[in-house]
């Protein structure tokens, strides 16, 4: 080891467990919130101790099941070139940028615009920058998330982005959008998406990866470490995640 190594890995690991984390990813269990034409979570206890001398489940699931992150390939078939195994396994490791409407009391179809986003950075003094995450907090999560008969409602119906929010990012040359809901800046009524300017337009066509399907938004701080790494996925349309904050205690 480099005499530099250890004193520089002890003073990263010393700051970090000074921080407060937060986990931002659901509970990965029966009867979750799923995009309708997807599959179904399936988790099957199919080894165990009384049977087979230990425990191991079997997991069937689509990539964009609970948090997970859009990669180009997802949406665009002309960028089948930029699939999730062909990021950098670091690249969701960025500080963030907090833009919180969780008090806001949203409906399904209303959008958030650009407007509503200097506002929010004129209230917090924070601004996205380049190379950071920019992190939308629409209280979705917190108020519909469930895992019973209504379990559904949560994704058929959001709010979303304007077109000009979407491009607000796109300028600010953010490295991804990330989001409560589960579809980003698609505002859905009655399961019927309206429209999706940074899927199609503004984020993934110039590489800013879109995350999805957060939860405890309300917890973070701010400006905090967003920390999550992609699954090494050949040619995967995007990826499940283990996202969690790194917030000032």
């Amino acid at each position: 080891m480099n005499a530099v190594d250890k004193p520089t890995i002890d003073q990263l690991l010393s700051a970090l467990k000074g921080m407060r984390v937060v986990d931002l990813a659901p509970l990965l269990e029966r009867g979750i919130p799923r995009w309708p034409t997807h599959p179904h979570l399936t988790i099957d206890k199919a080894v165990t101790h009384e049977h087979d001398g230990y425990y191991c489940q079997a997991i069937m699931m689509a990539e964009h099941t609970g948090a997970h992150v859009d990669a180009p390939a997802h949406m665009l078939p002309d960028r089948m070139d930029r699939t999730i195994d062909t990021f950098s396994p670091d690249h969701l490791i960025a500080t963030a940028v907090l833009y919180d409407f969780g008090d806001q009391d949203l409906k399904p179809g209303q959008l958030i615009t650009a407007d509503d986003l200097r506002r929010v950075e004129q209230r917090t003094g924070m601004a996205v920058g380049e190379g950071e995450i920019a992190v939308v907090n629409y209280g979705w999560m917190q108020r519909y998330w469930r895992t019973d008969s209504r379990a559904q409602w949560y994704v058929l119906n959001a709010p979303g982005m304007s077109e000009d929010a979407c491009e607000f990012f796109r300028e600010r040359k953010v490295k991804a959008v990330a989001t409560d809901t589960v579809a980003a800046e698609t505002a859905i009524i009655d399961g019927v998406p309206q429209n999706n300017p940074g899927h199609m337009k503004s984020w993934l066509p110039h590489d800013i990866l879109i995350i999805e399907m957060l939860r405890n938004l309300e917890q973070v701080s701010p400006r905090f470490l967003f920390v999550a790494a992609p699954l090494n996925i050949f040619e995967g349309s995007g990826s499940p995640i283990r996202p969690f904050a790194y917030c000032p205690a």
